[in-house]
């Protein structure tokens, strides 16, 4: 994107507050900043129109309850643990919902300066189209994380806030609404960047949940990772299809969201190639044992399908027992020849025997 010469005048502007602090790192993207001041030039609004922070109705705040409590209620856990942290360095944790509205805040009134406590009320909207451009806006808008301070802001009066704000998705990976970190008239000295984004990634996981109907898989190359937030987790329906995918499973596995299942998960031997260790969770790993995982022999090449269907099985069995099971099927496949199925399933021929005498 090629800015006109008074936006990238002010782009110039904006890049030298990458100095103040060490912790800010120039932006690599810097393309979905000029796009919303693009969008406020276009939307008719000038620089120098002044914002103000409208008061809300007690009707507006009761329907916020209750179309986004689960929300809030689910990211609680993370927004308090931040706003304790975060406690009398003046900063502000916001959650909002899609739209741009506040739909939670957590914060240490006492310490806040009071510009910012009027701005950051809970039901008020800072969406482009009502305060121009913000680290939320972005990151609703973009789905990344952004930072936004000073001159980032495109009217003038709201230029001493500074926010970072990141996405947060469902499963599916509908956009719900996005986690902030707001200051008003100072620049924190510690990495609220990487607070926000960590603290993102956690809500969104929280989100993953098992039930009869879908099974989840936490997984991750390194076994000691899984159960933290840096695992990867999918979630798969009744007929073998990915319904939901984290970001960390987004990244390992180079899946788009939402993506179809494209890996036999007993073995969990990825379409990528990547050998994985996982955890399941949830009633669908109900039967393996008597009635087995029946995957179609071609699986391996499924990632070309449109489609995997891979019908889960209904009655509790052990990890170990599925593994067992999974071995003697791809031993009896390749004629009993240990080797070729140590190399299909990603395994050792020790880790077979020591299965099979299991």
């Amino acid at each position: 994107m090629s800015p006109l010469p008074d936006l990238q005048t002010r782009l110039q502007t904006v890049r030298s507050h990458y100095r103040v602090t060490p912790w800010i790192q120039p932006r690599e993207d810097e393309t979905p900043l000029l796009r919303s001041w693009q969008r406020c030039r276009d939307a008719g609004m000038r620089e120098t129109e002044r914002i103000n922070f409208e008061l809300v109705s007690r009707a507006l705040l009761a329907e916020l309850d209750e179309c986004h409590g689960e929300l809030v209620r689910a990211a609680r856990p993370e927004t308090e643990r931040l706003a304790h942290a975060l406690r009398g360095t003046g900063c502000t944790v916001l959650l909002f919902n899609a739209r741009g509205v506040v739909i939670d805040r957590l914060c240490h009134e006492a310490t806040l300066n009071p510009v910012l406590l009027v701005a950051t009320r809970k039901g008020v909207n800072v969406a482009e189209r009502c305060v121009g451009t913000t680290a939320p806006g972005i990151s609703i808008a973009d789905g990344v994380p952004y930072l936004v301070g000073r001159d980032g802001h495109f009217f003038a009066n709201v230029r001493p806030f500074f926010c970072v704000a990141a996405p947060i998705d469902s499963p599916s990976g509908e956009r719900l609404g996005a986690l902030d970190i707001t200051a008003y008239d100072n620049v924190p000295s510690f990495d609220i960047y990487s607070l926000v984004v960590d603290a993102a990634a956690a809500i969104e996981n929280s989100l993953f949940t098992a039930a009869r109907d879908r099974l989840l898989v936490h997984f991750h190359p390194r076994a000691e990772l899984v159960g933290t937030p840096m695992e990867g987790l999918l979630e798969v329906n009744g007929e073998g299809q990915l319904t939901g995918v984290n970001r960390a499973a987004c990244r390992l596995l180079s899946l788009p969201r939402p993506a179809r299942l494209q890996a036999d998960l007993v073995e969990m031997s990825t379409h990528v190639g990547l050998q994985v260790m996982a955890r399941f969770e949830g009633e669908a790993l109900r039967g393996a044992v008597s009635s087995g995982w029946s995957c179609p022999p071609s699986a391996a090449g499924a990632a070309q399908d449109d489609e995997l269907h891979c019908p889960l099985p209904d009655q509790p069995a052990k990890m170990r027992e599925v593994e067992r099971l999974t071995i003697e099927r791809t031993l009896a496949a390749l004629g009993g020849n240990v080797s070729a199925a140590a190399r299909q399933l990603g395994i050792s021929r020790n880790t077979i025997y020591r299965r099979r005498m299991e």
